[in-house]
């Protein structure tokens, strides 16, 4: 095959010169000299490193979105704490940074597990039962995004993804929250998306919960229904996906342009599961140990189904 250049009119090409000061003439690449040939691909190598620096600095620059994901499950035991540590061990591994928060002062999961500081992540504790924690969160979201020079006059890197996962109990409370105009106030003044993930069970009671949530968050946020498959087939959650309310839901999210996202979320076998809680040990951590090989592989194969049922999400 036959390839053209561009040439200046002596014939002669430098590599330090602009691209138009070899616009003179085409020739055949073979009709060069070895000289020729070797200026031309240092001039070719030159534009390709430069081309790189432009591409490196425009990814340094590019702002990513503002996400926000809440996780709720209205009630306890519904495995909201499992799929919040699913998604936090996928960030960890894409190498994602992200602030998680941890309200749930009972139980606090996500700091058992994943401590204080991780490499891409950092744990955060919330008393959403006390009066004006929620708002200082919030406060303490608007910093990281837009962080200051520290002690040693160092910029932070500044974060963009957040998880906070709601304890038991708290819907009224975080409820009343939103009635403030959260959402209307971090999307338009801080560029803030907010997604809601609903962990559901087969009862009737986990459609009221996105009933009860639709009502009050309405199209300002996007949704995610996760249906936990510790409770059966995905097929055996007829009352979610009989409701003629959560269709109509589906519908006018639809015609919003709102995204909600049925998803499920895989069952993890029990004896490996026990294991995992009796150590406090990470999803990573479980696939890692050799001690039980069984528990190894059930723990990689929940892992990356979990993984394919988030993606895109």
């Amino acid at each position: 095959m036959t390839q053209t250049i561009n040439n200046n009119q002596n014939g002669n090409i430098n590599g330090k010169a602009d691209i138009s000061a070899i616009e003179a003439e085409e020739i055949k690449l073979n009709d060069l000299t070895p000289e020729q040939q070797l200026e031309l691909e240092k001039l070719k190598l030159d534009l390709d490193m430069d081309s790189d620096a432009d591409k490196e600095a425009e990814e340094v620059t590019k702002t990513p979105p503002r996400r926000l994901v809440i996780v709720d499950g209205g009630k306890g035991g519904v495995g909201k704490s499992m799929w919040t540590r699913g998604f936090l061990q996928t960030c960890i591994d894409e190498k994602r940074r992200i602030v998680a928060v941890d309200a749930d002062n009972s139980n606090p999961d996500l700091l058992r597990y994943y401590g204080e500081n991780g490499e891409h992540c950092q744990i955060q504790q919330l008393n959403i039962f006390k009066d004006g924690s929620i708002d200082r969160f919030f406060d303490q979201v608007k910093r990281m995004m837009e962080p200051e020079l520290d002690t040693y006059n160092q910029l932070p890197p500044p974060e963009s993804l957040f998880l906070l996962e709601l304890p038991p109990q708290s819907r009224q409370i975080f409820k009343k929250f939103i009635e403030q105009e959260f959402l209307e106030t971090a999307a338009n003044d801080y560029d803030i998306r907010v997604t809601m993930v609903l962990v559901i069970s087969r009862v009737s009671d986990s459609v009221k919960q996105l009933i009860d949530l639709y009502s009050f968050c309405g199209n300002k946020v996007d949704y995610i229904v996760v249906r936990n498959l510790f409770y059966g087939e995905e097929s055996e959650f007829s009352r979610y996906s009989n409701s003629s309310i959560v269709q109509e839901i589906k519908q006018e999210l639809l015609k919003a342009g709102i995204p909600l996202f049925d998803i499920t979320m895989p069952d993890l076998l029990e004896y490996a599961y026990d294991y995992l809680d009796e150590k406090s040990l990470t999803f990573s951590e479980g696939i890692k140990q050799k001690e039980l090989p069984g528990v190894k592989m059930r723990v990689k194969s929940w892992l990356k189904t979990f993984k394919q049922q988030i993606s895109d999400k």
